[in-house]
């Protein structure tokens, strides 16, 4: 209410109106009173003047000043005799001797004119305001009678009035001002909660209804508000809940919708449409399309949609943190003028990235099948070209046969093994594995090789035993794998580590080495099949670029996590995490005195 600017416009035209009002009443008032008072004062004195001229008469000068100081007793006036010169014959309160000429006093000039004068002002003699009233008399000795009063009474009694008067109109404007704003209240009052309501209703508050205090005009219109509010919330709703409805079922819809008008201004996007091509939905409508997505070939797409009656279906690669590839099906509104197009994207990225990945397996397997068959076939024409009947060389080439088929069966198992641990047919049983035993049993199987290498293979136990739950032939495998892996890329003289630990419920197993590290720009894809960072290099070593994703798929088979940590020239560090089955703590040589499980 108070922030009502009707309530002020109309409290304050009320306030200055009666304030102005009593105000000019006020000043009339006071002044009619002052010239009343005035005009009384001096009617009371013209007629001392006459009663005094009346006593006067006839006496002779000795008998004047004491007839006057007697009379101006009995009257509480002060009174002169003024003789035709202007000389004080005779004077009430002081000695006439000691009073100056009076012929240039105004009342007396006046009364020269006309025969009465009068005038206010302060007199020097008796030191206070008074107001004079002079007569003239036609004869005798005393050509002047002047009579005065001292006006401190009259100046009290009109403060006084001025008081009175003041008081009652100050008492009087602040009652006016109260019902002033007690009747700007009533008329602004419904006006104001209507603009309130109407403002709720705008922000989305909608059925909102106002009291109806009268049955007059602005009653009607609170009522024919109230109806107008019910019926706007009836519609909304009814629009809210068809408006939901269709969003349930195009954000339930995988593939992306795209509304444009003949402008390409944005008028629906759904959720997976702005996922596709990284729009925020809320802040996309009502703008631009090519300022929310610069892309070519999108800008293409909806060009020839808009230009064209006939559905288009194009392809559109689309560059972000993640290469994807969308099939586009576009068409134009119905309706003339062009009303505009809708576009619906279906992600094809996983059916490209299969189809990729199949070209990359079948190019891949049959190079790696290629590469040890035709050294097989070469070997072979040799022997049959006369190499067989060579003591000193068929031998030779005889290995060079059995080293190629044992890279094929090797490559043949990997794949079989990978084969089946995808598509869940490898079946893991899970139970409890001493971490340390299988270190033991790994670093065993592949110590000869290590010192052939002349490498030295070393071992960081945890404090205590590490038990994780996993599947004993695949622990093996990845084992077998990683320090595989770590002794053909460590040149002579290395160092291979492996270390374990219990680190936050899981079993921790680490091969670190000190080989020729791996380039950042390769860690991400070193699990990947047949993936190499020096394809050169691994073939001459004899890999089948499978062991890495033989190892991560089995992690993950175990419901654990692998990761790897590399830098050129220093080595490589990969950590497996395992779920852990207990942590065994030690004390003083005693046996085990707490068990965790990991489930």
């Amino acid at each position: 209410m108070w922030r009502s600017r009707i309530f002020w416009r109309l409290f304050c035209a009320y306030s200055l109106l009666v304030t102005f009002a009593l105000a000019l009443l006020g000043w009339v008032l006071i002044g009619r009173i002052e010239n009343h008072t005035l005009d009384e004062v001096r009617h009371g004195l013209e007629l001392k003047t006459v009663f005094v001229r009346e006593v006067a008469a006839g006496q002779n000068a000795s008998q004047l000043q004491e007839t006057v100081t007697r009379l101006g007793a009995d009257t509480d006036a002060r009174i002169t005799l003024i003789a035709s010169d202007g000389t004080v014959l005779a004077d009430s309160r002081e000695t006439p001797e000691n009073m100056e000429n009076h012929k240039t006093r105004i009342e007396v000039q006046e009364a020269e004119a006309s025969g009465i004068g009068a005038s206010t002002r302060f007199s020097g003699t008796v030191h206070e305001p008074m107001m004079y009233v002079a007569r003239r008399i036609d004869s005798g000795t005393v050509r002047y009678v002047r009579v005065a009063l001292p006006l401190n009474a009259v100046a009290a009694e009109i403060g006084w009035s001025r008081r009175v008067v003041w008081t009652t109109i100050g008492v009087t404007t602040l009652f006016t001002l109260i019902v002033s704003a007690i009747i700007a209240r009533r008329l602004t009052s419904p006006l104001v909660e209507l603009a309130h309501a109407a403002r709720s209703i705008a922000r989305g508050n909608y059925g909102q209804r106002v009291r109806i205090s009268s049955s007059d005009e602005v009653g009607a219109l609170a009522s024919s508000f109230n109806e107008m509010s019910e019926a706007c919330a009836a519609h909304i709703a009814q629009m809210d809940q068809d408006r939901q409805q269709l969003r349930a079922v195009f954000r339930g819809m995988v593939e992306g919708v795209l509304v444009i008008d003949a402008d390409q201004t944005v008028q629906f996007l759904n959720d997976a449409a702005g996922q596709f091509l990284a729009i925020i939905p809320d802040n996309a409508v009502g703008r631009k399309l090519w300022l929310l997505a610069r892309h070519r070939q999108l800008g293409e797409a909806v060009d020839r949609i808009l230009e064209s009656d006939a559905p288009h279906h194009c392809e559109l690669e689309w560059s972000s943190t993640e290469p994807k590839v969308y099939l586009i099906h576009g068409t134009r509104l119905p309706g003339e003028p062009l009303r505009g197009a809708v576009l619906v994207f279906h992600d094809i990225t996983p059916l490209r990235k299969l189809e990729r990945i199949r070209q990359d397996f079948v190019a891949n397997v049959s190079h790696e099948l290629k590469t040890p068959l035709a050294a097989i076939g070469a070997t072979v024409e040799t022997l049959l070209d006369g190499a067989l009947q060579d003591p000193e060389h068929n031998i030779h080439f005889l290995e060079r046969i059995r080293e190629n088929a044992d890279r094929l069966h090797r490559l043949v198992q990997d794949l079989l093994t990978l084969g089946r641990i995808e598509s869940g047919q490898e079946l893991m049983e899970l139970q409890p594995i001493a971490l340390g035993e299988a270190v033991e049993a790994c670093m065993t199987r592949q110590r000869d090789r290590a010192k052939a290498k002349e490498l030295r293979l070393e071992q960081a136990p945890a404090a205590a035993p590490v038990i994780a739950l996993a599947d004993e032939e695949a622990v093996a495998e990845i084992l077998d794998n990683l320090l595989d892996n770590a002794i053909k890329y460590t040149p002579p003289g290395g160092r291979i580590t492996l270390r374990w630990r219990a680190e936050s419920g899981e079993a921790v197993l680490e091969v670190a080495d000190t080989g020729v590290g791996i380039p950042e720009k390769d860690l991400a894809r070193i699990f990947e099949r047949f993936y190499r960072v020096d394809k050169a290099r691994s073939r001459e070593l004899g890999g089948t670029g499978l062991g890495l994703s033989i190892v991560k798929h089995m992690v993950q088979a175990l419901n654990g996590t692998i990761a790897a940590h590399s830098e050129v020239g220093q080595g490589s560090v990969f950590t497996v995490r395992l779920p852990l089955w207990r942590i065994f703590h030690n004390s003083h040589g005693g046996e085990v005195i707490h068990a965790h499980l990991n489930t």
